[in-house]
């Protein structure tokens, strides 16, 4: 009898997507939300764990498996700026000084140390003042 469930599970999932590095993080976030709805909101946090739960349910069995792949490369893709950016950013840190353009929201840089100074955004072309 056990044979024949795994038989019938094997056949269900053959030709889904399964799961992949999106629907880990769905499964950690989802976990996430339960855990701060224990702490926190729970109305809130638990429907908002079971909206995710329902979208990574939905990714599993999915059969456009073409469609799923594309939504789990463009997440590695966003995962890989973020830790491109990061990387870039904590290295820097020690002689350069992030902030925005108060027009554009444009990410500019200046050297540390130079005191006030005259920035013109690359972007917009906006200029203003600010102590690094």
């Amino acid at each position: 009898m056990r044979g024949r469930r795994m038989g019938f599970i094997q056949r269900f999932f053959y030709g889904r997507n399964g799961l992949d590095q999106l629907n880990i993080a769905l499964l950690v976030a989802a976990t996430l939300c339960n855990l701060l709805g224990v702490i926190m909101f729970r109305g809130l946090f638990g429907a908002l764990a079971v909206v995710i739960l329902f979208v990574c349910i939905f990714r599993m069995i999915s059969r456009n498996i073409s469609k799923r792949q594309q939504e789990n490369a463009a997440f590695l893709k966003w995962i890989q700026q973020l830790r491109t950016k990061a990387s870039h950013r904590g290295a820097d840190r020690a002689n350069f000084r992030y902030f925005k353009c108060p027009a554009c929201k444009q990410n500019l840089r200046a050297p540390k140390g130079k005191g006030k100074i005259k920035i013109t955004c690359s972007k917009c072309g906006r200029v203003f003042y600010k102590k690094v």
